[in-house]
């Protein structure tokens, strides 16, 4: 009887001890989770109000253009392919340095999809003014005359105004000291607008 009885109470503790070292496991778990949540919480905390980070700034300095064609369909649509160069000017006022990752931006027209923005992988110094970021945009069969009649149809004084969106994450990390630190998100999304007559000229 001796014998059964010690083979359940053996059972029994060992139940009861992996019971126990399972929720120690999960306690440890849980601490070391909120170690790291509160780390990077700190590390955020002393990025910003240390750091002072701002937005860098980006400003056309030329344009040109590399390739185009022109396609009319039924006599009555005029569809645009093309190929551009814009250089860009980014000015970093931060006290770190920014390592931004090569982009894929999308053009859209009310909703649809007309071009492509590709934007190549460069790094910008801290307190830095003169960084030219060649891009390239992409055109492929672009309906030129839909999108002028589309903003014909907005009425007031918007009617005589293209409005186009681009949309896609722009990421970049932090260097400092020649050294790469957390990744950020620079914009995700923008409009602008332009006249018709800009169009065509």
């Amino acid at each position: 009887m001796e014998g059964p009885r010690q083979h359940l109470d053996c059972l029994h503790f060992q139940t009861l001890w992996h019971a126990c070292s399972f929720k120690r496991c999960c306690f440890f778990l849980v601490i070391f989770l909120l170690f790291i949540v509160l780390t990077l919480g700190i590390a955020t905390i002393l990025v910003i109000f240390l750091l002072k980070p701002q937005k860098p700034v980006f400003t056309f300095q030329t344009i040109s253009l590399d390739w185009y064609n022109l396609d009319t369909y039924s006599g009555s649509f005029l569809l645009v392919s093309s190929v551009i160069t814009l250089t860009l000017n980014a000015q970093n006022p931060n006290k770190f340095g920014l390592r931004y990752n090569s982009t894929r931006l999308g053009l859209y027209n009310e909703g649809l999809p007309i071009g492509v923005i590709r934007v190549p992988g460069f790094i910008q110094p801290a307190h830095s003014n003169n960084v030219s970021v060649p891009t390239r945009v992409l055109f492929e069969c672009v309906n030129v005359s839909q999108i002028v009649d589309g903003a014909s149809l907005h009425d007031g004084s918007r009617k005589d105004m293209i409005q186009m969106n681009i949309l896609g994450d722009v990421r970049a990390q932090l260097l400092m000291h020649h050294m790469a630190f957390l990744k950020i998100k620079v914009c995700s999304a923008s409009h602008f607008k332009f006249t018709k007559t800009k169009l065509y000229s």
